[in-house]
């Protein structure tokens, strides 16, 4: 009698499972268009423009995507949380004060970095990098800084909105395809392209900010009252911290995570020649096509994380926890095996040279296995208030990258850049993993 219950109750969770099969599965599509664009776009771009302006622009688009993280300051991930969880309880005011003082201090933030960009390329270019051509490209590539930013701050207000698949076409999947689509139509040396990839930017930023304007949610007045919402028996709920404070440490992790993934490449830099950052850069580019599907079902489950723990709902909580690793394990495993096994495939498909990165794409690979197996718990952490301990970890993070990496880096080039990135990825994942097990042993 027991084990019928116990294959009825299995069958039972199989088919709950199925209609959140097909929204991980939709989002996973999404982000499959960005992967295809990505990869596209890399791999157009390393063949038309060589290694070396290849290079160049994967420099700039570094540069740029790290700028675009200090403008933020936090704030995309701490408006996510707070819009789902002020939605959550019925305080549409309160939720729409935090998208504008988002937005409007993520803008100014932005134009001023990309103004001290253009500022300074040229001595960045001729003193840190020694290679002049180089500040062109900077100059360029912070025409990117203010629509990107715009457009990942728009894409985390609509995954607050519970939109997480618009927010993903808007924060990642748009910009690579119209990018990639400039470059098949005749944008082929490494300025223009530049000025397209801007373009682009700007149109998934207008987008994003267009879609915003039309949500019901941000219309004046509550969607309920707080009687409706509430538990029986509780009077109110606790007010969430304001957005600044939840966005302080959010902003220093954010910092740090696009420091810790630029800073092998940026660094790498002074060591080694443009055409090997070129062909490391597109290795590592593609062992972080594993973010996409972690990103991606992160996204959907972000809002809801903020939802159950605004509702002190520990057991929801628990339940998309689990989902969402193993929705994370199915969607992800697999091609991480690919690299593994395949790795000189996947190069030799970009280009002639970027094969002497497949030893690279391997070691990266098997850090990107265990931030699959241990996924989502920085997201966990994040959207439940737990900003100053995952800021510590970053922090934690960082030191090891900067130590490590002032010893691997120059002792073996490209190869030491990869072990580097394995270890900080997969110290991140387990580093989260334990965290969250210590403050919310139920949530795990």
């Amino acid at each position: 009698m027991h084990a019928i219950k116990t294959k009825s109750s299995r069958r039972e969770r199989f088919v709950a499972l199925i209609p959140m099969l097909g929204l991980y599965g939709v989002g996973i599509g999404v982000r499959g268009l960005e992967v295809g664009g990505k990869l596209g776009l890399y791999m157009l771009a390393a063949r038309i423009l060589g290694a070396y302006d290849a290079g160049l622009f994967f420099l700039g688009l570094t540069w740029a995507g790290l700028a675009s993280t200090i403008a933020r300051m936090g704030l995309e991930r701490a408006l996510t949380r707070h819009l789902a969880a002020e939605l959550a309880v019925g305080n549409r005011q309160a939720a729409r004060a935090d998208l504008i003082t988002a937005l409007v201090w993520t803008t100014l933030a932005a134009a001023l970095i990309a103004l001290l960009t253009i500022i300074g390329a040229r001595p960045i270019a001729e003193h840190i990098f020694a290679e002049p051509p180089l500040a062109v490209a900077l100059q360029l590539a912070a025409l990117s800084i203010v629509p990107q930013t715009l457009a990942i701050v728009a894409g985390s207000a609509l995954a607050g909105f519970q939109r997480g698949i618009l927010a993903q076409i808007v924060q990642n999947a748009l910009w690579p395809v119209l990018t990639l689509l400039a470059l098949v139509l005749g944008a082929h040396d490494l300025h223009t392209l530049q000025m397209f990839l801007a373009g682009a930017m700007f149109a998934s930023a207008v987008l994003g900010l267009a879609i915003i304007a039309r949500r019901s949610e941000l219309r004046r007045g509550n969607s309920a009252s707080e009687a409706e919402i509430l538990p029986e028996g509780q009077a109110s709920y606790d007010p969430l911290p304001g957005l600044w404070r939840t966005a302080m440490p959010l902003g220093v992790v954010e910092v740090v995570q696009v420091s810790i993934s630029s800073l092998p490449v940026l660094a790498l830099g002074v060591f080694v020649d443009p055409a090997t950052v070129g062909a490391f850069s597109v290795a590592q580019r593609i062992s972080m096509l594993i973010w996409v599907v972690i990103l991606s079902i992160g996204t959907i489950s972000a809002p809801s994380f903020a939802a159950h723990h605004r509702r002190g709902d520990l057991a929801g909580l628990q339940h998309v926890n689990r989902r969402t690793r193993i929705m994370v394990m199915a969607f992800g495993l697999p091609p991480v095996g690919l690299m593994m096994f395949f790795p000189a495939t996947f190069l030799e498909l970009i280009g002639h040279g970027f094969d002497i990165a497949a030893s690279a794409l391997v070691i990266m690979a098997v850090g990107q296995m265990i931030n699959c197996l241990l996924p989502c718990q920085d997201i966990m952490l994040a959207m439940t208030g737990h900003g100053v301990a995952l800021r510590a970890l970053n922090l934690l993070q960082l030191g090891v990258c900067i130590v490590l990496g002032a010893i691997l880096l120059p002792l073996w080039g490209m190869t030491g850049a990869a072990i580097l990135t394995a270890i900080i990825i997969a110290q991140g994942a387990i580093g989260t993993t334990l965290v969250l097990r210590r403050v919310m042993p139920g949530a795990f």
